[in-house]
């Protein structure tokens, strides 16, 4: 059968994928090459007649985070593949990429980029003016200072790489049905029972959402979330150019919004552009296919100013159109995949910013594997769709964020950039009071999070830049307090979960790697998966008999409850969001129990560190644990909403020495301390014996994951997360290589300034050598930030503390 031919709709199937683009084709392909012969993709037009025709389908390895980095090399070397499988020439062109700096501030963050390159194991060169004038003669170079050379990088056919991968799916068993417009999504029993088409019923447990633009509307047939929204993007094509050759680079001018490539003897020179268009989906026709939308040269024209300038030859070349197609972006520049939390055998593969070649061959292959073996085989949690509340996910939200998101595709990618679009949806009930303590706020999946306080007014947030912040003096004085005496912090972010029923401990020791049966204590536990990965680390208290109450990471909660509730089948439980009716302050520092002493009767001499009761605090009854994610003496005090102010008001007015602190000082501390922050420092790929949180396993009872770990108590770890300090002056932010004796050997994956220590605390992985306590201390290392080196000291113990006498005392 040719691969442009469609076939009839079956029954049934084992899995059915909707879209016919790069996303939905990888999809179907990877899920034959599984051995899942039983597969239909749907396509309500033809293939390609989505977005994929008109991707400009750069395929560079070097993405902005691990994941993608190995999905972006995975899938370059799968349309390299392709041929020889399937016979379909994919256009894979190993042309290069040439990012240049025309700008001091862009030449720095080229030294970033260049240096996660080198984290992540990818060839890339700095070269200077003259070597992009050899390879880009018909580019202006007078002004630029230097740029990255990516030999590695390509750019392909988009329409063929999805030939080619319907071929090989179809090859491998697969039914592709275009035609067939998608009408709704059958449930049954809590999970996909089928698909609902233009051409009848198909009867599945698995429907994974590629619809591109229209994930967000096949989302909402099965009562589902896709936090995405399209935006116009617009790209030139000329007519054939002298000295325009095939192999010509890619390029990218950041400082210009701009981007090009060679195409048909011609260029193709495209923008994201610092004023990006929405496009709200009614104003495209539904049922068409191949959508283009007007040539908009007005809003193109500074863009082809910067283009012109460039590459001076533009003026005279001839124009074949400016291509303006739509393309369906997500709030945080990542793509929508993983399993619905709320509904078994729905998944997602879309959301792709207009990354879909780069990232759809690597995205296919993940989520074919995690479909099939319940495991994705890199760590996807910042893909993984759980990690957007619903908060984030309406209309009016994402019309404001993701034009916003867009227009930063080309900024200068500094630390600490905050969105200022879809703001002030979740604040805390203690909101107003921070703000007028000159609380500076940020977005914390939906939150306003204090980040800093700034009562003087001098910090400016927008004052953004590589190595010391504008915040940093403000942040050492929180930072201080929590040493020095005691400090506040609102964290009513933190996901609070209640587990309810008559088999909540069962289920709970079966999913805890810790022992969380006994009454007054905060346990905390890892909360692992088969392979003894950590899908999350929250703490237990148990209320009563039947009653638990879990508090988990603000980042962490719909993804722990999806987690918890999908082993509930067998159990009578319940698993309920209650976060939004519990506030969280943290009150920690030398001088905590002497504040909070003088709001309650009850004697905190007698309060023990890791134990959890109820207590008066002010007017109001709170329960109480004896924990300090700072690593100090402390307490978390969770409150009744209603009542947050009342108990917030009582501990000020009675201690008037407590300092406001915010988010980047608890982060601060924590680092000082050693402690680890899931989603940062380690994920569901990572241990808890390689996380250094062996304390937190009971060895006595079963639990999920136990056999994973055993194994590897038997063998050895390979690899280790440590504590290390930096040079001040090396301001590293995490996510920069670490080297040991010279070699590559891991990542820092958290990094702060400790006025305290007067140097970078950070935490980093050694996954090189032997991970024996001498030989490690043995070694010497150094961190790369900026493509410079500093030495770095290796802590088995936490750097302040670390016998842990402040928080027990």
């Amino acid at each position: 059968m040719p691969e442009t031919a469609s076939s009839a709709l079956p029954a049934q199937a084992q899995a059915v994928v909707i879209g016919g683009g790069i996303a939905g084709l990888s999809v179907a392909y990877h899920l034959v090459q599984q051995g899942w012969r039983d597969v239909v993709l749907l396509e309500k037009n033809e293939l390609t007649s989505g977005t994929t025709w008109h991707s400009a389908a750069l395929v560079s390895p070097m993405r902005g985070t691990r994941a993608q980095t190995a999905l972006a090399r995975y899938s370059g070397e799968l349309y390299e593949c392709l041929r020889e499988e399937t016979g379909v020439e994919t256009g894979m062109c190993r042309c290069g990429h040439l990012n240049i700096a025309t700008s001091q501030e862009r030449l720095k963050e080229l030294k970033h980029t260049l240096t996660l390159m080198n984290n992540f194991g990818l060839e890339g060169h700095m070269v200077d003016a003259a070597e992009v004038a050899r390879r880009w003669p018909m580019m202006r170079t007078d002004d630029v200072i230097a740029a990255v050379w990516t030999p590695s990088s390509s750019r392909a056919d988009p329409s063929n790489i999805c030939h080619a991968l319907a071929k090989g799916a179809r090859a491998g068993g697969a039914t592709i049905v275009e035609h067939a417009a998608v009408t709704g999504i059958a449930r049954q029993n809590g999970r996909v029972s089928g698909v609902e088409t233009s051409q009848g019923h198909i009867a599945t447990t698995h429907v994974i959402n590629c619809a591109g633009l229209w994930g967000r509307e096949i989302a909402g047939m099965a009562g589902q979330r896709a936090p995405l929204f399209a935006c116009e993007h617009l790209y030139l094509l000329t007519e054939p150019m002298a000295g325009v050759t095939a192999d010509l680079p890619v390029f990218r001018d950041g400082d210009a919004h701009l981007y090009g490539r060679e195409e048909v003897g011609g260029l193709l020179v495209g923008c994201f552009e610092p004023n990006p268009k929405a496009l709200p989906l009614e104003k495209l026709p539904q049922d068409a296919a191949y959508i283009l939308l007007n040539e908009d040269w007005d809003h193109f024209a500074p863009m082809m100013e910067g283009a012109i300038h460039r590459i001076p030859d533009l003026q005279t070349a001839g124009v074949r159109m400016l291509l303006n197609g739509p393309e369906s972006f997500t709030q945080d520049n990542a793509p929508l995949m993983g399993e619905a939390p709320d509904l078994p055998g729905f998944w997602y593969c879309c959301g792709m910013n207009s990354a879909g070649i780069v990232l759809g061959g690597g995205a296919g292959w993940a989520l074919a594997e995690w479909i099939v073996n319940g495991a994705p085989p890199v760590d996807l949690s910042g893909c993984d769709i759980r990690r957007f509340p619903a908060a984030l996910d309406t209309a009016q939200a994402l019309a404001e964020r993701i034009p916003e998101m867009l227009s930063h595709h080309f900024s200068i990618r500094y630390p600490g950039r905050e969105p200022a679009t879809a703001r002030n949806i979740r604040r805390s009930a203690l909101h107003g009071r921070l703000a007028a303590r000159s609380a500076c706020f940020g977005a914390r999946t939906g939150w306003e999070k204090p980040l800093y306080f700034d009562p003087e007014g001098t910090v400016a947030p927008e004052d953004l830049r590589f190595g010391e912040t504008a915040w940093q003096e403000a942040v050492n004085r929180e930072a201080c307090a929590v040493r020095e005496g005691a400090a506040l912090f609102d964290q009513s972010s933190f996901g609070k979960l209640r587990v309810e029923g008559r088999d909540a401990e069962t289920l709970l020791q079966q999913m805890c790697a810790a022992d969380i049966s006994g009454f007054d204590r905060a346990h905390y536990t890892p909360v692992l998966n088969d392979a003894g990965g950590m899908e999350s680390d929250l703490t237990v208290t148990r209320l009563s008999e039947t009653e638990f109450l879990l508090v988990t990471g603000t980042a962490q909660l719909t993804r722990d409850q999806a987690w918890l509730k999908s082993h509930t089948a067998d159990h009578f439980v319940t698993v309920t969001d209650v976060t939004s009716g519990l506030g969280t302050l943290l009150l920690t520092g030398p001088d905590a129990r002497t504040a909070l002493q003088k709001i309650t009767p009850e004697d905190l001499t007698r309060f023990a560190f890791g134990h959890a009761r109820e207590i008066e605090a002010g007017p109001v009854r709170v329960l109480a644990m004896r924990l300090s994610f700072a690593g100090d003496l402390g307490w978390e005090l969770h409150v009744p909403t209603e009542m947050m102010a009342a108990v917030y008001d009582a501990l000020m007015d009675a201690h008037p020495g407590i300092q406001p602190a915010g988010a980047h000082a608890l982060n601060t501390c924590r680092l000082e301390k050693g402690f680890r922050s899931w989603g940062h420092d380690m994920g569901a790929r990572e241990t808890p014996l390689e996380a250094g949180l062996g304390f937190a396993i009971d060895w006595s009872k079963d639990f999920k994951g136990r056999d994973a770990l055993e194994t590897q108590r038997a063998t050895g770890l390979t690899k280790r997360l440590v504590s290390l300090t930096l040079p001040k002056h090396s301001w590293a932010t995490g996510h920069q290589p670490l080297y040991r004796n010279g070699v590559l050997a891991g990542e820092i994956t958290s990094a702060a300034y400790s006025p305290l220590l007067d140097k970078i605390a950070a935490l980093g992985w050694v996954e090189l050598g032997s991970m024996e306590d001498r030989d490690l201390l043995a070694d010497g290392y150094e961190v790369e930030v900026g493509l410079e080196r500093f030495p770095a000291q290796l802590h088995l113990t936490a750097p302040f503390d670390p016998r842990g006498e402040r928080m027990r005392a």
